[in-house]
């Protein structure tokens, strides 16, 4: 196919949609462009839908099934597909739609006829009649802050359509065809699709945030497609016979609505006209429909991160459309992904951005926040990046909940690039860090899944403490590896890791029930399959603080997790037994003499004991002494020993007293 082509996902969400799957998907994979992909995201169907969907994929290898082992809804469906995928523009297709072969076509000749145009929606009838009846020609802004479906129900011969395309206020969700960059600018915290909406209203919120943001939506006359509606929200003979579910969400969504998007000006406005309508659907729920009072409990329950978005979707509202910042859309497959979570700590992530210097145009920088107090980070990011190229680096916020595990896997589904690299805000590239990456990986891409650079331990003044390194490039095949990553707890330093997105992708990422240790058990996995390549050389600085995630990790918990890692390479039978023993016997001793060493270094005399009584724990207590850490572990419980001595004075001597005290106790 032509170079020039562009890609295009065609999105599918389905739910039991067994009766008219194959219908669309012939009328998907029969479009005209060339440059297809189609995803169906089945959400836990219970008829047949899936093996449907297989047969006609056995004949297809651009048709791809991805089951879902729950419904996520619409939102969730597409979210799905979005987020996985780097296509330069996305169709979404409702499962009950069918396309003649030229709508795609037509649609992105639309498209690309104005940066602006963010959304291109046709007509959407319900028959294919002499004078069908229209089902949807775009949605129109009502002024109590609801959509409407443009014409529905109108006969097609009644309406005067524009010869080639018109404005309107917002596209319907069964038949959109969005720009990559326009996903991308509406996410709010990371997500394109509000999936708090589930399946009703969604493309209302869109709508409303494409124009809040500047964007265009126009309807393409000459894209016309089948759409045989089946759910209409207006219909009240139809809301009867709806679940409970569907019913309060429908409530709930127009109060996100109304939440969400009118900016501080608009707000009172258009409170003010919605107010009778809102009012008589409470009095209706109070009356008829008590079980859609969910929907005003779960408003007043997340009331913090409804006005998280809120806050998020002004600021960006604020700024209005821009132009990209240069020509062509974002690198579809970079050499390198530089991932960057952050939480709170705004200072930090502005040194770890300047790190990273200009970027090369196969590297892009994901900067995924963690922050819920307020937009700082955001802030520095923009302000810091604001010189990069636009197209190479994206800014997602995370809503509140989100953990270190989460961050870190959102992360790798959000990158593009070949390889990954973490770069955690509080660690940083040094000087020509990233072109001394770069050089390898570029040499290494096709033959190496995982590359371990050396690494520089600073303190937070930046001061050097010691470098971590290897004096010659070596690679360590993976049971080698494995075992030296189950023998040094100390081996991989994050930003100093670099690892191919499929290599991620295959291990399964981080399993959130490792908890701190999630990242050891990640290398296990990774190191089994692939090895990893060593390589001599500081290109990057990792930060040692009290802040540190790290810092916090020395307890009880942490070595039962640490010994579910060595449980599960033992079941899988990864190393021989007698290794594995060996390893866990120097890992586990490496761990607790470090976590005494940082106490006593920082001399608190309390938490070091603590950390050093770990060794009493039962499952501790048969660790074999390796010959290394004996001379350590007596140094250090010989330490802690003098240091409880001195604490109970057994001679009776005593810290000084102030002399008025002293003089108080001599004359009693």
């Amino acid at each position: 196919m032509p170079a020039s082509e562009p890609s295009v996902l065609l999105s599918i969400v389905t739910w039991n949609s067994a009766e008219t799957i194959a219908a669309c998907l012939q009328s998907a994979l029969a479009q005209t462009h060339p440059n297809i992909t189609v995803w169906v995201v089945d959400n836990a169907s219970t008829d047949d839908t899936c093996a449907r969907v297989a047969a006609i994929a056995a004949t297809d290898a651009r048709l791809h099934l991805h089951r879902l082992p729950q419904n996520t809804g619409f939102c969730g469906g597409h979210n799905y597909a979005l987020d996985r995928t780097h296509t330069d523009a996305v169709l979404l297709v409702n499962p009950d739609v069918v396309l003649p072969p030229d709508y795609l076509a037509t649609a992105l000749a639309v498209l690309h006829s104005d940066e602006r145009i963010g959304t291109v929606c046709g007509v959407l009838l319900q028959s294919t009649g002499t004078d069908p009846t229209i089902d949807s020609a775009g949605l129109v802004a009502l002024p109590d802050s609801r959509f409407r479906l443009r014409y529905h129900g109108q006969p097609l011969s009644s309406v005067a359509l524009a010869a080639e395309v018109e404005d309107v206020d917002g596209a319907d969700g069964a038949l959109p065809l969005y720009r990559r960059r326009f996903i991308d600018d509406l996410r709010v915290e990371g997500a394109f699709f509000d999936e708090r909406f589930f399946a009703h209203k969604e493309d209302w919120d869109i709508s409303w945030r494409s124009r809040l943001y500047g964007w265009r939506t126009v309807l393409a006359t000459q894209c016309r497609a089948l759409h045989p509606r089946h759910f209409l929200p207006a219909d009240v003979r139809l809301r009867l016979r709806l679940s409970g579910a569907m019913k309060a969400d429908a409530v709930k969504n127009q109060l996100l609505l109304l939440l969400k998007n009118p900016t501080s000006a608009q707000l009172p406005g258009q409170w003010l006209r919605a107010f009778p309508r809102q009012f008589a659907i409470l009095l209706f729920v109070l009356l008829l429909e008590r079980r859609s009072l969910q929907a005003y409990a779960y408003i007043k329950r997340n009331w913090r991160h409804v006005w998280a978005s809120r806050r998020q979707v002004q600021a960006r509202a604020a700024r209005g459309w821009a132009p990209p910042a240069v020509a062509g859309g974002a690198p579809q497959h970079p050499l390198l992904s530089i991932c960057v979570p952050c939480y709170h700590r705004p200072e930090l992530l502005a040194r770890a951005l300047r790190s990273i210097g200009p970027l090369p145009p196969d590297v892009e920088i994901v900067v995924s926040d963690n922050s819920t107090r307020n937009n700082l980070c955001e802030y520095i990011t923009r302000y810091v990046l604001s010189s990069q190229p636009a197209n190479q680096w994206r800014y997602f916020h995370n809503p509140p909940g989100s953990t270190a595990a989460t961050n870190f896997n959102d992360c790798l589904r959000r990158a593009r690039g070949h390889y990954v690299l973490h770069l955690h805000d509080d660690d940083f590239l040094r000087p020509g860090g990233l072109a001394e990456m770069l050089q390898t990986l570029r040499r290494v891409r096709h033959t190496h899944a995982t590359v371990l650079f050396g690494v520089e331990l600073v303190d937070m003044q930046r001061r050097t403490l010691r470098k971590q390194t290897t004096a010659r490039e070596q690679y360590l095949p993976p049971l080698p590896a494995l075992e030296r990553v189950l023998t040094d707890s100390s081996l991989v330093r994050i930003p100093a890791i670099v690892v191919s997105r499929a290599a991620y992708q295959a291990a399964g990422c981080i399993d959130h029930e490792q908890g701190s240790t999630g990242d050891t058990d990640l290398w296990a996995r990774i190191f089994a399959m692939h090895g990893v390549l060593c390589v001599p050389g500081c290109p990057a600085a990792y930060t040692v603080h009290d802040g540190a995630i790290t810092a916090a990790m020395f307890n009880a918990d942490t070595i039962g997790k640490l010994l579910r890692i060595f449980g599960k390479i033992e079941q899988a039978a990864l190393l021989p037994a007698p290794r594995l023993r060996r390893a866990k016997d120097r890992f586990l001793h490496q761990f607790v003499l470090a976590g005494t060493y940082r106490s006593l270094q920082a001399r608190n005399l309390e938490a070091a004991r603590e950390v050093y009584a770990l060794f009493e724990l039962p499952e501790l207590r048969r660790l074999r002494i390796p010959a290394r850490w004996l001379p350590v572990r007596l140094a250090f419980g010989a330490v802690i020993q003098a240091g409880q001595w001195w604490a109970t004075n057994p001679f009776g001597l005593r810290p000084p007293e102030k002399e008025s005290e002293l003089l108080s106790k001599n004359y009693q």
